[in-house]
């Protein structure tokens, strides 16, 4: 989480009274059922891009809820299918465009690098860029792996489908949890009592998703028995004093995004990738 504060910005939204509201809210009692299928992140390596796959676990569920309720124009919905988002039924998003995009490192990420990335380039689907059981670290984090199709649908997903985020402080994660998921940091992972992980002093160095009260379910990226990606924190757990809600907005009759702002999105993503190269 070092980078964290590197990253963020005096105009971020934080959350408040005046908060822009999500097209999906889903009720505490139903979010499990819309939850991803969940993924460890680890292929030969481990990924280092859980502050990736927090947000995009939120946004796979919300999405899911979203398109299984029809609560999204017949237009988007159609859209989606027709563009490979959906698989066996539930929206799925790749880990690994958000990751590069975002220019995750072997030690990881800030928290909102990859959001501002996902506000930025959108998202496309899991399996047009996946998490393949052979791949080390750099080759899932290869930038060559992004081609301009992929750009071209990361930027048409956000001409439908606009996502902000706001930053949430600790006092007021109950009140969210009421209306929301939070992507959330804590330290991964002391040893569990009864089922339960216990408070520990150790810094915050892992990304997940606050699920529903009682403080705190959350939702992993690695697993707690085989199959398994929720776990059940104390609710005196250790973690970092913020975490992020993701904010969807709809536009029902978009605009193609032109030949020039696709042409400049992938110039700013090369050149990205080639100071990020030159630094390391």
């Amino acid at each position: 989480m070092s980078m964290e504060k590197t990253h963020q910005k005096d105009t971020d939204w934080v959350f408040g009274a005046a908060s822009v509201p999500c097209i999906a809210q889903i009720p505490q009692n139903r979010r499990e059922d819309y939850l991803p299928k969940g993924e460890v992140q680890r292929g030969a390596e481990d990924t280092m891009d859980c502050a990736s796959r927090g947000p995009v676990n939120i946004l796979e569920a919300k999405f899911t809820y979203l398109y299984k309720n029809s609560l999204i124009s017949p237009e988007n919905k159609r859209w989606l299918f027709d563009n490979g988002y959906v698989q066996d039924g539930v929206i799925t998003f790749s880990d690994a465009f958000v990751a590069i995009n975002s220019h995750t490192t072997p030690q990881g990420n800030s928290m909102i690098a990859p959001l501002e990335a996902i506000h930025k380039q959108g998202l496309i689907p899991k399996k047009m860029l996946p998490l393949d059981p052979w791949m080390r670290w750099s080759d899932y984090h290869n930038p060559n792996r992004i081609t301009q199709s992929m750009v071209a649908l990361g930027l048409e997903s956000l001409s439908r489908f606009p996502i902000n985020y706001d930053r949430v402080l600790e006092k007021d994660f109950e009140k969210v949890y009421e209306q929301d998921m939070i992507d959330m940091a804590g330290f991964a992972w002391p040893e569990p009592i009864d089922g339960e992980y216990p408070r520990t002093n150790n810094d915050p160095n892992h990304v997940f998703v606050g699920i529903y009260l009682p403080k705190h379910n959350i939702f992993d990226n690695y697993e707690l028995t085989p199959g398994n990606f929720i776990k059940k924190l104390a609710s005196d757990y250790d973690l970092l004093d913020y975490g992020y809600r993701l904010i969807i907005g709809e536009t029902k009759n978009p605009e193609t995004p032109t030949k020039q702002s696709l042409i400049t999105n992938l110039k700013n993503l090369l050149c990205k990738t080639i100071c990020a190269g030159r630094s390391g």
